[in-house]
């Protein structure tokens, strides 16, 4: 081999090498699909990839969280049904009106869960003045606490066990976070109080909310039913998730008297960019190395829906917006 045919063979070699190494980061960098339920002014919303699509079949509605499982995709909340607040889930869009006891005049699904073909869903209705928890398995409700008057904020599935957080109505005098597990109920505090977000991991069961300290609410988390402290200022924690050996927390602190979207990182805060007047974390996710945060920012007293990822702001929603809950997949 000369020297010209040499110097054409190594052309070539380097070529192919380009290709393969550029091909491969090509597979390797697949976009996310993003996936946000929210508001629209009074109307429930879902976000694809920023692309809206209206929920609700009437004004009042309102879409509270998200799941994705088996390419289909299924929010929990609230729509107008025959002149009254219904709990509802919409699959792929189309709605499904959960049944209510006789007598019920208003009801709302706040979180959904689905374990293979099951769909369960937890809220509350309203009847005779009275709110009773309830969730739903496969549009089959169950009122798992009739005696006090309690709401559930958050259902997860975890090991066949239906692990379910809320509040409820402690010996008729003050609202405190509350949850349970297949029906059992466990008391977090004996102060007023709130717990809006569950996940399970493994044997750890992590709670979000807050509770009340003198005259502020104070953001915290529950792991096992241990008090965990995230902020001694004014706030609220909205949602909780684990990945690895961290866990995040999305919701709210107060900031030189701005209310704050803040993500917490096993307990350390970030404060979340883009609300000049306020701001707030609803609902975090994790997909692999990249952070999620949904929520809204407010500026020049307008309302925006948005998502943060890894801190970076990403505008959704129209003016008067709110998102709700995320899923990246």
């Amino acid at each position: 081999m000369n020297r010209s045919q040499f110097l054409r063979l190594l052309v070539i070699v380097c070529l192919f090498c380009l290709f393969v190494s550029c091909k491969k980061n090509h597979v390797n960098k697949r976009i996310p699909t993003v996936y946000i339920s929210g508001v629209n002014g009074d109307t429930a919303i879902f976000w694809k990839n920023g692309v809206a699509q209206r929920l609700s079949s009437n004004f009042g509605g309102a879409a509270n969280q998200i799941r994705v499982a088996s390419g289909a995709v299924y929010i929990s909340g609230q729509d107008v049904n025959a002149g009254q607040d219904a709990a509802i889930y919409w699959k792929d869009g189309a709605p499904n009106f959960l049944p209510v006891r006789s007598g019920t005049i208003s009801s709302t699904a706040r979180s959904l869960f689905v374990s293979g073909s099951d769909v369960y869903i937890a809220g509350w209705t309203l009847t005779n003045s009275t709110l009773y928890a309830t969730y739903w398995k496969n549009s089959n409700p169950i009122v798992v606490d009739s005696t006090n008057v309690s709401i559930f904020n958050s259902i997860v599935i975890s090991g066949g066990s239906v692990y379910i957080c809320g509040t409820s109505l402690l010996n008729k005098t003050n609202n405190v976070a509350t949850w349970w597990k297949d029906g059992v109920q466990h008391v977090l505090a004996d102060v007023t109080s709130e717990a809006r977000s569950i996940y399970v991991s493994a044997n750890d069961v992590y709670i979000a909310g807050m509770y009340i300290s003198g005259t502020i609410g104070l953001p915290a988390i529950w792991k096992n039913g241990e008090l965990i402290n995230l902020s001694t200022n004014n706030g609220l924690a909205y949602s909780v998730t684990a990945s690895g050996s961290n866990v995040y927390v999305a919701g709210y602190e107060t900031v030189n008297g701005i209310t704050t979207a803040t993500l917490w990182r096993n307990g350390s805060a970030q404060h979340l960019p883009g609300g000049a007047q306020s701001s707030v974390g609803s609902s975090v996710f994790v997909s692999g190395t990249d952070v999620y945060v949904a929520g809204f920012t407010e500026n020049n007293n307008i309302q925006r829906a948005c998502y943060w990822k890894n801190g970076q702001l990403f505008n959704v929603g129209n003016g008067g917006s709110n998102a709700v809950s995320i899923v990246v997949q």
